[in-house]
């Protein structure tokens, strides 16, 4: 498979061709069955840019890349009787079981669902429950990363909160049943952060605003998902420390794809706080702990001048609320 990038560089959509000239996809020679090709892995940000054409051209060519499964033995009709009347048990027993299926109802909730939600969606996962032997749905075997940044691509310009009801189907769909409302809110905030980061010069100074103007409209895009997941999430470590370490993560992934400095990195990460802070994502008591907790691992001038600021500004809070009683 050929180094060459699967994005293209014009806005046209893939078409086979496109995909056997650019090495993404095999081509196959005349009078002749070639054997699976495999195609270059696209990262998360570079799925995140492909059109809707061009994500199904790259799974078709995926897919096509994947050997093919040795031909099953040939069933007589009995043993088909017999395999289809385990199946169609099988199938009956999980249907009277998953309505009532309080653990499985109490992971949707971790989800950000509520109980009415909850059960509406195991409802509708048995319905949509599968016979093996079906075919796969596009983008089995997606890492989690992946799968959320496809999803993000695929949303249209207005998030609502049905988006997040949609999210989760689409995840536990791809086989993400034991991810948490952490993992997913930490992977939408780690793209959101690296474009904004993508889109500065990080190889000289940078002010933390030019960061955090860069994430105004993100964030206000996708409050809709991000609050209710942050809410979710029941731990007061896990989810401050979910939110600033998809900063860091995010910030050091921008800074090493573009040779930037150390000190644009710690700017940047500033940025990121001060735009959540700003649309109000988790309260500043939350944050300052997470920014404390980053602060000892990745310390800098820039990080202990905010901390400072996040202390002045809970201490006003908390004598405000003082002199309200």
């Amino acid at each position: 498979c050929t180094e060459s990038s699967f994005v293209p560089s014009g806005a046209g959509i893939m078409s086979k061709g496109y995909l056997e000239e650019s090495g993404s996809a095999p081509s196959v020679p005349k009078d002749s069955v070639p054997a699976p090709v495999p195609v270059k892995e696209l990262s998360p940000e570079e799925l995140a840019k492909l059109s809707k054409e061009e994500r199904k051209a790259y799974h078709e060519a995926r897919r096509a890349a994947q050997p093919q499964p040795a031909a099953k033995k040939q069933l007589t009709k009995a043993e088909r009787r017999e395999e289809q009347e385990a199946q169609r048990k099988a199938k009956e027993e999980k249907t009277k079981k998953v309505g009532n299926d309080e653990e499985l109802l109490a992971e949707l909730k971790l989800q950000g669902l509520n109980e009415d939600q909850a059960r509406e969606m195991a409802k509708e996962m048995q319905q949509g429950e599968k016979l093996e032997g079906d075919d796969d749905d596009e983008g089995d075997g997606d890492d989690l990363s992946a799968s959320i940044a496809r999803w993000m691509s695929e949303q249209d310009e207005k998030i609502t909160k049905e988006s997040l009801r949609d999210f989760n189907m689409k995840v536990r769909w791809q086989g993400h049943v034991n991810t948490l409302p952490a993992d997913h809110l930490g992977c939408i905030l780690k793209i959101l952060f690296k474009d904004a980061c993508a889109s500065c010069d990080l190889s000289g100074k940078l002010q933390p605003t030019a960061v955090s103007e860069k994430l105004k409209a993100p964030l206000a895009r996708w409050a809709p998902v991000l609050e209710p997941m942050y809410q979710s999430i029941d731990d007061v470590i896990v989810g401050p420390d979910c939110v600033c370490s998809a900063a860091t993560e995010a910030v050091k992934e921008a800074v090493q794809a573009s040779n930037g400095t150390e000190a644009a990195g710690a700017a940047a990460i500033v940025g990121c706080y001060m735009a959540l802070r700003e649309d109000d994502i988790l309260p500043d008591e939350e944050l300052l702990m997470g920014c404390r907790r980053i602060s000892s691992e990745h310390p800098s001038t820039v990080l202990e001048k905010f901390v400072e600021f996040l202390e002045d500004a809970t201490e006003d809070d908390s004598d405000e609320d003082d002199e309200d009683e």
